[in-house]
């Protein structure tokens, strides 16, 4: 995988006298190079350990990488990476003529690290949190207003009360009042994705934007998680091999646990298409299909397609839709799941 036009990543870490401090990196390191796709991914150290950040760079630019990416595997932006990396980079440029180097942030504050502490300390004590057991959240005020205001101007008894509060939440996305008559609905799709997610079922998204836009601590009362598989290595050599995009090859990898779980795909039409070529052929049937792709190239044609299958789904009509919608729904489905005014078991 080698290759001056294959970029490869350095994670940096601190350096421990404890063993298996140092794993954890290679370990990290391992999981990144596995879902990321990248040439190499290489764990180095700037002390008391193995190989440092000069030895790092030697390693890789005899594997023939000339493009690097480092990434502080830091929780604090401290002495290490304000001073001491400028200067290991710098040194490393100097060595190795034409070589690019390139600093990423490092881990700092970001909101998937709370909710991996909440987990720490829920695991623990034994005690879920409010946000965690699914009880609703106090809404932010101007959340409130808007919502109150997109209902003075949606005729709301025009919609059946399930898909009422999904499409008010995929208005109040994008401000696009047009959602009111393109977001369509199959006979039942509300109940099958909150049902979906109450059973704790697999949601499976196109790309990570879509994932990462997804609530998950209103998931995890239930056990639901969400994959994404178009950023893998093992599904960008599919794709090469298969001559397919990669978000393709990604639902072909999600197949095996895509049985009864919901599929929402909001940027690929490529993905849309795969999927119902997957199960018009006896593959498995997700539950539910979110099929919301955006563009101006083989989206309409995907979204038809969907229309006519039969299968249970929610989709829009036409090229608008995109990431942010398909993340919308699924976040309605899951307010809605946790509401027990919904009269699911």
């Amino acid at each position: 995988m080698a290759g001056n036009n294959k970029k490869a990543i350095m994670l940096l870490g601190h350096g421990s006298k404890a063993p298996e401090a140092n794993e954890t990196l290679r370990k990290a390191a391992r999981a990144v190079e596995e879902r990321g796709g990248y040439g190499m991914v290489l764990p180095a150290f700037l002390q008391m350990e193995k190989p440092d950040f000069q030895e790092g760079v030697d390693a890789l630019v005899a594997k023939g990488f000339n493009d690097i990416t480092v990434m502080p595997y830091f929780l604090y932006m401290g002495l290490h990476v304000t001073q001491d990396l400028p200067a290991e980079m710098e040194e490393a440029r100097r060595k190795h003529a034409g070589l690019k180097i390139a600093l990423t942030k490092n881990l700092g504050f970001h909101d998937k690290l709370i909710d991996i502490t909440i987990q720490r300390i829920e695991e623990f004590t034994g005690e879920k949190t409010s946000a965690s057991s699914g009880q609703a959240l106090c809404q932010h005020p101007i959340e409130k207003e808007s919502f109150r205001i997109i209902g003075t101007e949606l005729d709301e008894s025009a919609f059946p009360p399930l898909e009422l509060p999904v499409v008010k939440r995929v208005i109040h996305t994008t401000a696009d009042f047009e959602f009111k008559d393109i977001l369509k609905f199959t006979t039942g799709a509300v109940e099958a994705g909150v049902r979906a997610i109450r059973e704790g079922r697999s949601i499976i998204t196109d790309v990570r934007m879509v994932e990462a836009g997804i609530m998950k601590y209103r998931l995890e009362p239930f056990g639901a998680k969400t994959f994404c598989f178009s950023s893998d290595k093992s599904v960008a050599d599919m794709a090469s091999a298969q001559g397919t995009t990669k978000t393709a090859a990604s639902m072909r990898k999600a197949a095996e646990i895509m049985e009864g779980g919901i599929v929402a795909i909001g940027n690929a039409p490529t993905a849309l298409s795969e999927l119902l070529r997957i199960i018009a052929s006896g593959g498995p049937r997700p539950a539910l299909i979110i099929g919301v792709p955006v563009g101006f190239v083989g989206a309409v044609e995907a979204k038809e397609e969907l229309e006519k299958s039969g299968l249970t789904a929610i989709y829009t009509k036409g090229r608008k839709g995109g990431s942010t919608i398909a993340v919308a729904i699924v976040n309605a489905l899951a307010i809605l799941a946790a509401e027990a005014h919904t009269g699911l078991k």
